[in-house]
């Protein structure tokens, strides 16, 4: 059992850094190409953020599964 906890984690980690690397690819991006400025995103973040109902630098999952993205 504790190697099975030891490989999820590991896999877990592995998504982790892949979804990192693409946010900040788009976050990149979007400001290079001038889609947004920083402060736009960081204003977007901080919207985002409030959707599940608690201001924390992240979203909860089940939450985020139950709503439909907002514009």
């Amino acid at each position: 059992m504790a190697h099975d906890l030891e490989k999820r984690v590991k896999q877990l980690e592995e998504d982790l850094g892949r979804v990192a690397l693409l946010t900040r690819v788009l976050w990149d991006a979007i400001l290079k190409k001038g889609v947004l400025s920083q402060i736009e995103l960081a204003e977007m973040l901080t919207k985002v953020d409030t959707q599940d109902g608690v201001r924390d630098g992240k979203l909860d999952l089940k939450t985020l599964h139950q709503r439909p993205p907002t514009a």
